[in-house]
């Protein structure tokens, strides 16, 4: 059986992660949540069916991915939480991605802007 990868966070992949999880981890597909489940992910609402949401996208790893397929889990972080957990107890493997960060400061008079490099250095389990 083909090992997938299903993407549980807001961002792309970087080809480098792409790269990383084929060679690396041996996933033949990489897989992103359906746009309902990825608004459901990327704007959590304590206000409106927290759980309830959190519990479909549950039952959608459930019924789409098997034992060792990878969970690519960054956001929220009641859900990653739970994601995490649930992942480890369903044998589906949980990951998350470990960058190095990089500032650059720019002073215009008495502003200072930020900009951030964020550089993804590998994927680790979480356990």
């Amino acid at each position: 059986m083909e090992r997938k990868a299903l993407l549980l966070f807001s961002h792309q992949l970087t080809e480098n992660q792409e790269k990383e999880l084929v060679e690396n981890f041996n996933v033949k597909k990489i897989v992103s949540l359906s746009s309902e489940l990825q608004e459901m992910w990327s704007n959590v609402s304590i206000k409106e069916n927290y759980k309830e949401n959190l519990e479909k996208i549950k039952k959608y790893i459930e019924e789409n991915f098997n034992e060792n397929d990878v969970m690519l889990v960054q956001g929220n972080w009641g859900y990653t939480y739970n994601i995490v957990k649930w992942s480890i107890e369903k044998k589906l493997v949980p990951v998350y991605s470990y960058t190095e960060r990089n500032v650059e400061e720019i002073k215009d008079g008495e502003n200072v802007k930020k900009i951030s490099y964020f550089k993804h250095v590998k994927f680790i389990e979480y356990e």
